[in-house]
């Protein structure tokens, strides 16, 4: 008889072990095509989830690293979703998912998320221009009357969200932009160093456009709708992953991984702050 009840109250122990366990799943949602710090090898959308030492093999990226290896050291499964940005903010609005990554802060988004205290990346902002225009950089007020593209959602930062002496054309891809950049429709396309960089490389665009010094820069967080009761919990063990991680020297295997894509201006940020 103890033998049976020892027995039982083991069985017991491990379903309610295994299913703690198996509840230890965080859902985090990107968008597709934000490479260096995350994109998507074919497609626009992808669900995965991913368990502790294990990766997604259509997705990668430094961001996407951070994410993965902070919440792995916490032991979560991350359940990865990659839809493109405006779905993205709409499954976290909705709770469909829990977090929602790479984003930056801004006053506005403030009223609706809250954020880790952690960075998972470094963005720096630079005007890109056709190279046979005679522009010279000045300031961002120096632009007055022009017509600049910007990415559809995308923050630049508070000088750029407070100038209004331009006339801002929302646009839907990067490529999207430099075309119309490329055709004289727009003066300027405002660009996350990098990212633009590779997308203009991949186009065959570098002897046609040039970017302009950086005007502003920002860090890119993890954020939770105010909405989600488990958001608070959640961006806390990222940030003691993201800890641990850096501790431990992962962080730099991490930055090494994708040093030849990144800025030295990102590299040096992020180690600043380490």
């Amino acid at each position: 008889m103890a033998f049976w009840c020892k027995a039982i109250i083991t069985a017991i122990l491990f379903v309610t072990s295994y299913c703690y366990g198996a509840s230890k799943t965080v859902s985090v949602i990107t968008l597709p095509d934000y490479e260096p710090f995350g994109y998507l090898a074919q497609g626009d959308t992808h669900v995965v989830k991913v368990p502790p030492g294990e990766d997604s093999e259509l997705f990668e990226g430094f961001a996407w690293d951070v994410v993965r290896e902070s919440f792995h050291s916490m032991g979560y499964t991350v359940e990865l979703w990659v839809v493109p940005w405006a779905r993205a903010l709409t499954y976290l609005d909705s709770g469909r998912v829990d977090l929602i990554f790479p984003v930056s802060i801004s006053a506005e988004r403030l009223k609706i998320y809250r954020y880790s205290k952690e960075h998972v990346n470094s963005v720096f902002y630079r005007l890109y221009v056709l190279k046979s225009q005679s522009l010279e950089w000045q300031s961002l007020e120096a632009l007055h009357d022009m017509t600049i593209a910007q990415m559809r959602g995308f923050n630049y930062g508070e000088r750029w969200a407070l100038l209004k002496s331009v006339d801002k054309y929302d646009v839907g891809e990067i490529i999207q932009g430099f075309e119309m950049l490329m055709s004289k429709r727009v003066e300027g396309f405002v660009g996350y160093e990098g990212v633009w960089d590779i997308v203009l490389h991949q186009h065959k665009l570098e002897n046609d456009i040039i970017k302009l010094p950086m005007f502003d820069s920002n860090k890119e967080y993890l954020a939770a709708s105010l909405d989600n009761p488990m958001g608070r919990k959640l961006l806390r063990q990222f940030d003691i992953g993201k800890r641990r991680i850096t501790e431990s020297g992962k962080l730099k295997e991490i930055q090494a991984k994708w040093s030849d894509l990144l800025s030295e201006s990102d590299s040096s940020s992020d180690n600043k702050n380490q």
